[in-house]
């Protein structure tokens, strides 16, 4: 499974000429048996540098010219890990698959995906299937490019929301892709009341999505790109999901970074669209500015 996000990874950096880094790390934090806790420093060197001599086999076969470089495995918490090795490459993107763990198996073991998107220093694509590629727009290229037909960005016109659409806007610009704008109302946020009454509900809602769909077009407006917009009524993660339909190639959303007990108990929908979403899901987290660019060194 996690071998599906290095074709996505060369992919995208064919297109950006970028560096690709592998890494694999030992989960130190789940359980391990009483024999390999035992091992001694020789044989820790001896297995590292099997595991090593692994993932440049590994390097070999996806990156057969040298263009993936391999770092020293590493021991820990995996998401922490992954987080410090992306700090120390200063990594623009960390590519990762997930095996979209639901009910009681994510709740035994957890998401690493999901910790890193929470904790990551730099925007994260989660994929969960291999990359859909093609052979260049001109049909005679021979190496792979990244299938970008349709970008969806979810947006609630936010500052942190706004990075995610001009990150998306970059990706559209370069893969020749349609913007999909959507932006999710949910109805349990209005409250009750009849026609008569001073707040009523369901002219709020419909109010506000004329207003949504104003925003979204006047934002769009400004790009020379292929657009649509669509307003979703119901649960946020829920309505992207439902729109990332197969014609969907990439979703590009953002996350405000809550972490503690906000995080416990208000949640992250990007975090539920990273677990569900069919399509490979491109996270920004909330701490990078909104004038950051991909890297096209």
């Amino acid at each position: 499974m996690s071998l599906n996000a290095i074709p996505n990874a060369l992919s995208l950096a064919r297109q950006f000429r970028a560096d690709v880094h592998l890494l694999h790390v030992v989960d130190t934090t789940q359980y391990l048996s009483p024999a390999l806790l035992s091992l001694a420093m020789t044989v820790r060197a001896d297995w590292n540098e099997r595991l090593l001599k692994r993932l440049r086999g590994i390097a070999l076969r996806y990156g057969p010219h040298g263009e993936i470089h391999v770092l020293h495995p590493r021991e820990g918490a995996v998401y922490q890990e992954i987080c410090a090795a992306a700090r120390e490459t200063r990594s623009e993107l960390i590519v990762i698959a997930t095996h979209g763990y639901t009910g009681y198996q994510r709740a035994l073991l957890g998401s690493t995906a999901e910790r890193t998107v929470q904790h990551s220093p730099c925007p994260v694509l989660v994929v969960r299937h291999p990359a859909r590629v093609s052979s260049g727009r001109n049909g005679r290229s021979t190496s792979k490019q990244f299938v970008l037909n349709k970008i969806l960005v979810p947006t609630d016109f936010s500052d942190c929301a706004k990075t995610a659409f001009n990150y998306a806007v970059e990706l559209a610009n370069e893969f020749d892709a349609e913007l999909c704008l959507i932006h999710v109302i949910n109805p349990n946020a209005y409250p009750f009341g009849d026609e008569f009454a001073a707040l009523h509900a369901a002219r709020l809602i419909r109010e506000s999505s004329q207003l949504a769909r104003r925003r979204m077009r006047e934002m769009l407006a400004k790009t020379k790109l292929r657009y649509s917009t669509r307003v979703g009524h119901g649960l946020p993660a829920a309505e992207i999901c439902a729109a990332a339909n197969s014609n969907v190639d990439l979703i590009v959303s953002s996350t405000h970074g809550r972490t503690g007990i906000g995080h416990v108990l208000i949640g992250s929908v990007a975090e539920h669209v990273v677990r569900h979403a069919r399509c490979p899901v491109l996270v920004i987290p909330a701490h990078r500015s909104s004038t950051d660019q991909l890297n096209r060194n």
